[in-house]
């Protein structure tokens, strides 16, 4: 993955774990997210680490667990937001690569009504645009959704609003669905069975139910019935590792990893964006990150794919995201420049 970031480097960093002995990973994250538990008795913390091409540990933090090692059934459901774009763009490229679509023909050749707005500049707005964040889309303005802030392709703004229309498109190719193309190309090849854009009826006894930033727990939960790329995405901890460990295995599909993990945008000096997955500049290797951001729930996860390791960490709970950050620090360690940026 040599093209995964050409950023500057970061000056302050903390080793990576990546030979500690697993007791003493485990041990640095309890105390941490013991911490937080008691700071916040309401909240439930899942965290997964992958190391060496596989799913180390996964531990549970919550009113059922002061630190539990669980795994399966056990696991808990959270809102995981904006994760699923990543995810999303894994199984746009699998689709690029079955030909169903292309990632430089403009999408309106697919679905002209779609980009039928009264700016000729919609016309030339390419997949990998809208999986880069390079369209010039707004994220979700409900007044204008296809007002565009810049030419397309030249800039960058973060776009829920693009996945919404890509996945139009890629719903009206196929016929099928998001959550039905997501099934067949990414959660049963990767064994995310408790995964979904969709509520399942088994999450009513699995979901871990959000609080906002006043602690308050949010009654009204969406449970969404048509799938929704930029936030609908349901997972586990232990299911979102194994998607991780997925991106990072070079040796399976190369070639779609070398394109999905490259830079298409130079954000800052240390944050790039590729198609799915944010880029930072961290030492001694770049790395991959995303965080998810809905109500009642935050989450975020990194990946050192040279080094072969990372963390995702889900909670539902507003008021732990910056908590989250000296978490992941304590217990692998790097360094995490994109939560200082967004």
């Amino acid at each position: 993955m040599a093209g995964l970031l050409a950023l500057s480097g970061c000056n302050d960093s903390t080793p990576l774990q990546k030979s500690a002995p697993q007791a003493d990973m485990i041990a640095k994250l309890d105390e941490h997210a013991k911490g937080i538990q008691r700071g916040n008795p309401d909240a439930s913390l899942s965290v997964a680490v992958v190391r060496e091409g596989k799913v180390e540990f996964i531990r549970l933090y919550d009113k059922s667990s002061r630190g539990k090692t669980v795994i399966g059934a056990q696991e808990p459901i959270f809102e995981a937001a904006s994760l699923g774009k990543p995810v999303f763009a894994y199984l746009t490229l699998k689709l690029v690569d079955l030909n169903i679509l292309s990632l430089e023909r403009p999408l309106y050749q697919y679905a002209p009504d779609l980009f039928d707005g009264s700016d000729p500049r919609l016309k030339r707005i390419t997949a990998r645009m809208l999986l880069s964040h390079t369209s010039g889309l707004a994220n979700f303005d409900e007044k204008d959704p296809l007002k565009l802030r810049f030419d397309p392709g030249t800039e960058f703004t973060y776009s829920g609003s693009g996945y919404a229309l890509l996945q139009q498109v890629l719903e009206r190719r196929t016929g099928l669905n998001l959550e039905t193309l997501a099934r067949i190309h990414v959660f049963e090849p990767l064994g995310m069975s408790s995964t979904s854009y969709l509520w399942q009826r088994a999450y009513d006894y699995r979901i871990r139910f959000g609080y906002d930033a006043e602690g308050d727990r949010i009654t009204d939960k969406r449970k969404p019935s048509i799938g929704h790329a930029a936030w609908s995405l349901h997972t586990t901890a232990g299911d979102y590792a194994r998607f991780l460990v997925a991106m990072m295995d070079e040796a399976a599909e190369p070639e779609l990893k070398e394109r999905m993990l490259q830079t298409h945008k130079t954000v800052t000096g240390k944050i790039g964006w590729s198609m799915g997955w944010g880029l930072q500049a961290t030492k001694p290797n770049g790395s991959i990150w995303h965080w998810g951001s809905n109500p009642g729930y935050r989450a975020y996860t990194v990946g050192y794919p040279q080094e072969d390791m990372g963390i995702v960490v889900l909670s539902n709970n507003e008021k732990l995201f910056e908590k989250i950050e000296p978490l992941i620090l304590n217990t692998i360690g790097g360094t995490l420049p994109s939560y200082h940026w967004f």
